[in-house]
This record gives structure tokens, sequence and C-alpha cells, in this order.
């Protein structure tokens, strides 16, 4: 026998500031032919989220005040989306609803970078992110 309960949520998005990980990144263009860069993020609580960062276009103001959190004000030149992936971010986050499904969405007007602030930078009320675990050693 299986217990069952139709009444239970799909999934806990938790909204807030939370700690994330970018598990992809991948340039792409936009509809309207601008290139934009797209993110998969991931909780450690197995939440995931998605989330655009506009390189060109009127979405550029936004995606440059995003991008600096990645990348550094100051940056110039080339930039390889695998730079990206695997780097650890605070994100503030809403609920948005989507052709009719709650998602989780990066507040623009939260944090310091339209959303986000770099991990070692802890948003007031949180705590500090644990360190980084490196199993790269680790044999199988």
């Amino acid at each position: 026998m299986v217990h069952i309960d139709m009444t239970a949520p799909d999934r806990e998005l938790n909204p807030g500031v939370h700690l994330w990980t970018v598990k992809k990144c991948e340039q792409a263009v936009s509809r309207a032919g601008d290139q934009m860069l797209k993110l998969e993020l991931r909780r450690d609580d197995g939440a995931k989220m998605f989330d655009n960062i506009m390189l060109q276009g009127g979405g550029w103001p936004i995606g440059k005040r995003k991008l600096a959190v990645f990348v550094g004000p100051d940056f110039k030149g080339d930039l390889d989306p695998l730079a990206i992936q695997g780097r650890r971010v605070w994100a503030e986050t809403v609920v948005e609803a989507y052709n009719g499904r709650d998602n989780l969405k990066v507040n623009i007007e939260g944090l310091k970078h339209a959303g986000y602030q770099d991990v070692n930078d802890t948003p007031p009320g949180q705590e500090p992110a644990p360190p980084e675990v490196d199993d790269s050693d680790v044999p199988f």
C-alpha cells in the first residue's frame, strides 16, 4: 500500500534569500536577437530556478548589474559561460505564476546586483556560506 496526499504542494518553493549554485550557464539569443546567458541554478535543498542575463539590447542595464556578481564590475574581454558554472551566489527570489504554474524568479529589486550578491558578501539576516567542499580528489 502506498500513502498519497493529493492536497500536498508539488514542491516547496520557499522564496527569499538563499544560497544558490549555477549548475548550467549557456550563451543564447533572445527572440529579439540579443545575446544573453541562460542560467540554471540550484539550492542545497534541491530547488531549481532559471534566469536570463541579457548582454545586449533593452535588458542590458539589468543584465550588467546581474553579471557584475559573476565577473566583477570592471570586467573587459571575452566571457566564457563555463566560467560561471559552479559559482555560488546569494539570490533573492519571489514566486511568479507562469503558464499556470508557480516558479521561483530572481527579484531584481533585491540584494546588491539585481537580485544577486557574492557568496562572500553575506546578506543581512543570513549565516555566512559554508565553505565549498572540493571533492575532486575523492576516489570513486
